[in-house]
C-alpha cells in the first residue's frame, strides 16, 4: 500500500511539474535538486515533457547527470543540436532516435566514445550512411543496435564487426550482402538478427551457424530456401519467402509434380522454436503437417491461398499454441465447425478466409467464447449481437448435417482440392447461387467484405 501511494504522488509531482511551459520554468533552476534525481523518476519526467510537447534542446542539460533512458522516437525537430546536448549525458544507457528524420551522420558524432551507452535504435532515419556507422562502433559497450531502413550499405555493416558485445542486431531492409554477413562472425554473443528484405542467399545463411546463441532470426522478403542447423532459435520469420526447404536438403514427395513440394519436416531439431512465421511463403497443406509436432510452438502465423481445412485440423494438436493465424485460406464452414482448438489458444486470426460464412463465425465464437476470432465478419456480426441472442442463427440450433458427421477431419493424402481450380470470383457466383437456391445457411448473410493489410 505504501509503495502504490508513493507511486501516486510520484505521477502527480510528475503531472505538476509538466503543467505548462511556465511550470516547467520554474523548477528548471534547481539545478542541485535535479542532479541528485534518481534515475527512474528523471527519465519519467524525461518521457513526460516529450509527450506534452514541452521538451526543447535546452532543457536536456538539467538531465545530463540523472537520465538514463532517452525515448524521442518519432520527433522530427531532433538535430544536431539536440544530439549535442544528448552527447553530455553521463549515465545514459539507452537512446531511440527511431524515425527521427533530421538526424545525419554528423548528429551522431556527438555519441562518440559514450563510455555507459548499450542501446542505440537509428531505425528509418535514411540519412545516416557508413559514415555514422563510423561513430558509432566507437561505442564499444554497445549491446542492442537497430538500423534497419537507413542509408547503410554492405560496406557499413562490415564495420560493426568490432561490435563483439552486440546481442540484438536489426538491420531489417539494408542490402547486407553474404560477403558483409560474413565478416560479422565475429558477433558471437548476437541473440536477435533481423535481415529482412536483405540481399542474403542460401551461401550466405551457413553463416549463420556461427551465431550459436542465436534466439530470434528474421529472414522475411529474402531469397533464402535453405537454411543450416539452427538449434538455439526460438523465433524464426519466413514471411514472404518461398520455402522450398529448410534446414540442408530437398523433400520429394511420392506421386507428386517432379517439381520439389514446399515441406517444413527438417524444422524438427528446432526442438525450443516458440515463434514460427510463414505469411505469404507459398505454404501447402502438405508442408503444414510436420508442424503439428512441434511441442513448444506458441506463435504460428500462415498466409497462403493454398491452405484448405486439412491444415486446420492439423494444427488442432499443437499443445501450447496460443496465438495461431490462418489468413486467406480456403476454409470452409465444415472445416471450422470440425476444428477442435487446443486449450491454450487465445486468438485465432483466419481474415481473408472469404468462404467461411456468418453464421459459422458466430457458432464458433459461441463454442468458444475464451478464444478471440479476428474475421471480416466479426465487425459486422457485433452490432446484431443482440438480435441473435433472441433468435440464433441456424447453426447454433442445428449444424448442417455435413458438420454433423465431421467429428474428426479424415483426408486422403491424394486428395485435391477441387476450388482450387476457380478463382476467388468464380466460387463467390457459385456461393450465392446456391444459396438462392437454398442454403442450409441464413440467406441474409451479406457478401464477405475483405480488408487490406
Amino acid at each position: 500500500m505504501e509503495i502504490e501511494t508513493e507511486s501516486r504522488l510520484v505521477r502527480l509531482c510528475i503531472e505538476a511539474a509538466c503543467e505548462s511551459r511556465e511550470s516547467v520554468e520554474k523548477w528548471r533552476k534547481q539545478r542541485r535538486t535535479l542532479n541528485s534525481m534518481p534515475s527512474p523518476l528523471a527519465d519519467a519526467l524525461l518521457r513526460r515533457l516529450f509527450l506534452r510537447r514541452l521538451l526543447f534542446p535546452s532543457l536536456l542539460e538539467v538531465f545530463k547527470r540523472s537520465a538514463e533512458v532517452v525515448d524521442l522516437k518519432g520527433e522530427n525537430n531532433v538535430d544536431a543540436e539536440w544530439m549535442a546536448y544528448l552527447g553530455a549525458f553521463r549515465y545514459l544507457r539507452s537512446l531511440n532516435l527511431a524515425d527521427c528524420h533530421r538526424i545525419n551522420n554528423s548528429a551522431l558524432w556527438s555519441l562518440v566514445g559514450m563510455a555507459s551507452l548499450k542501446e542505440v535504435d537509428i531505425s528509418r532515419c535514411a540519412k545516416v550512411t557508413d559514415a555514422g556507422i563510423r561513430h558509432l562502433v566507437s561505442i564499444s559497450t554497445l549491446q542492442i543496435l537497430r538500423i534497419s531502413e537507413t542509408g547503410v550499405t554492405a560496406d557499413g555493416i562490415k564495420l560493426l564487426s568490432s561490435l563483439t558485445n552486440l546481442f540484438v542486431l536489426d538491420m531489417g531492409g539494408l542490402p547486407v550482402t553474404d560477403t558483409a554477413l560474413s565478416s560479422l562472425q565475429a558477433l558471437t554473443k548476437l541473440e536477435y538478427l533481423d535481415l529482412w528484405g536483405s540481399n542474403i542467399s542460401n551461401k550466405g545463411a551457413t553463416v549463420l551457424q556461427k551465431f550459436p546463441k542465436l534466439k530470434f532470426l528474421g529472414l522475411a522478403w529474402t531469397n533464402v530456401t535453405i537454411l543450416p542447423n539452427l538449434s538455439s532459435l526460438e523465433c524464426l520469420n519466413l514471411s514472404n519467402c518461398t520455402i522450398n526447404s529448410v534446414l540442408q536438403g530437398f523433400i520429394h514427395q511420392d506421386g507428386a509434380e517432379p517439381n520439389l513440394i514446399s515441406s517444413l519436416t527438417a524444422l524438427h531439431s528446432l526442438k525450443g522454436l516458440e515463434s514460427l512465421n510463414l505469411e505469404c511463403a507459398n505454404i501447402k497443406d502438405a508442408a503444414v503437417d510436420p508442424l503439428s509436432s512441434f511441442q513448444e510452438l506458441r506463435l504460428l502465423s500462415l498466409k497462403s491461398p493454398s491452405l484448405t481445412d486439412i491444415s486446420l485440423y492439423h494444427l488442432s494438436s499443437l499443445p501450447k499454441i496460443r496465438n495461431l493465424g490462418i489468413r486467406e485460406a480456403v476454409l470452409t464452414d465444415s472445416g471450422l465447425f470440425s476444428f477442435r482448438p487446443p486449450a491454450t489458444l487465445e486468438m485465432l486470426d483466419l481474415r481473408g478466409c472469404w468462404l467461411l460464412t456468418e453464421d459459422a463465425i458466430l457458432s464458433f465464437r459461441k463454442r468458444h467464447p475464451q478464444i478471440e476470432l479476428r474475421h471480416e465478419h466479426v465487425v459486422s456480426t457485433s452490432h446484431q449481437t443482440a438480435r441473435n441472442r433472441q433468435t440464433p442463427p441456424r447453426t447454433f440450433l442445428r449444424p448442417p448435417q455435413a458438420n454433423q458427421k465431421q467429428e474428426k477431419l479424415i483426408v486422403s493424402q491424394y486428395f485435391i482440392d477441387q476450388r482450387l481450380k476457380y478463382t476467388r470470383e468464380e466460387l463467390l457466383a457459385l456461393q450465392f447461387q446456391s444459396s438462392s437456391l437454398g442454403s442450409p445457411f441464413d440467406k441474409s448473410h451479406a457478401k464477405p467484405q475483405m480488408q487490406s493489410d
